[in-house]
């Protein structure tokens, strides 16, 4: 019992250290980005971001490079190459940097380089913005998720999206700061309904990602995602069909050759339709339409996120990746 108090005590205190270590290291690093990135030149962010991503996908992502090469296993199985896969690593590493410095270069003189660099070419979604009744966008971690909301707003519709904290407190004020700039306003998902309600109520819009883990005690459900079970949250699915809205599948996608962010519909469900859909079926719909997004463009997916983290008590264990666990609140 000695020992095992004596580690306790030294796992908690290398935790502590780590995350004052982490905070001297993240702030500045955010404050000297919000300065210098801002002033550079689109080309020489871009040059930027490839130079980061080869790093990452190199020498500094060995730990991430094993999830993501796993993941891809899941939804591609043999039908591509093992070389083929280190590529799309390597894209999504040098995809994400340039999201990663996005952040930052859009901080400055936000209206004119949203208006510039994202597109809507979807008349559908263009006639779901320019109305003026309530609805969702539901997308993924997958093209630039951040500059959609904004090129919402920036459009003078009321849009609410929901984020979940990371980092220091100091550098999330910078962060929603950034996400707010063209009029978008922000939810925490802890305790997000209110907030979602309250737009809602406004006739606004409200954006959700939605290929994250969801624990089954915060209203997660199993569903199947390429082949594999895994946890989504179940909440649009109550929402969307308690108060008849209408849901649009939404991706941000990036294209190279124009260097522009196209924005870009997967599919979508009338108020109707979502009230005479049960809540679960909703959520799958969702789910199906976040496997097309990632089918359509896999180099700008998160493929790092350990997306099928839990398996259930009745999972075949074998069938799941490395890192996953019991979810033991599912017995």
């Amino acid at each position: 019992m000695f020992i095992e108090r004596i580690q306790v005590f030294i796992k908690n205190t290398f935790r502590i250290i780590r995350r004052i270590i982490t905070r001297l290291i993240e702030l500045p690093f955010v404050l000297s980005a919000f300065c210098i990135i801002p002033l550079l030149t689109r080309k020489a962010e871009l040059r930027l971001a490839r130079f980061v991503g080869r790093l990452i996908s190199g020498p500094l992502g060995k730990k991430k490079k094993k999830v993501a090469l796993t993941n891809m296993d899941i939804v591609y199985g043999d039908s591509k190459t093992p070389a083929e896969k280190e590529e799309l690593y390597r894209q999504q590493c040098e995809h994400f940097a340039m999201i990663l410095l996005d952040y930052f270069w859009f901080s400055r003189k936000t209206s004119e380089r949203v208006a510039k660099f994202c597109v809507m070419e979807e008349p559908e979604l263009e006639r779901r913005i320019a109305g003026d009744s309530p609805g969702f966008f539901h997308t993924s971690h997958i093209g630039n998720w951040e500059i959609g909301g904004q090129y919402v707003a920036l459009r003078g519709r009321l849009i609410t999206s929901v984020f979940r904290p990371l980092g220091t407190k100091l550098t999330m004020q910078l962060l929603l700061r950034f996400r707010e700039a063209t009029g978008q306003t922000t939810v925490a998902r802890e305790g997000a309904v209110v907030g979602i309600l309250r737009t809602f109520k406004d006739n606004g819009l409200v954006a959700v990602l939605l290929d994250q883990h969801t624990d089954l005690v915060d209203g997660g459900i199993y569903l199947d995602f390429f082949g594999l079970p895994a946890a989504f949250s179940n909440v649009i699915g109550q929402i969307s069909n308690k108060h008849s809205v209408p849901i649009s599948s939404v991706g941000i996608i990036y294209n190279r050759d124009l260097d522009r962010y196209i924005v870009k519909s997967y599919g979508s469900i009338s108020g109707e339709e979502a009230a005479n859909m049960k809540p679960e079926e909703i959520t799958k719909w969702i789910v199906q339409n976040t496997e097309k997004m990632i089918l359509d463009a896999p180099g700008q997916w998160l493929w790092t996120y350990r997306r099928w983290k839990r398996f259930r008590p009745s999972d075949d264990k074998s069938r799941f990746p490395y890192y996953a666990v019991l979810d033991t609140s599912a017995e």
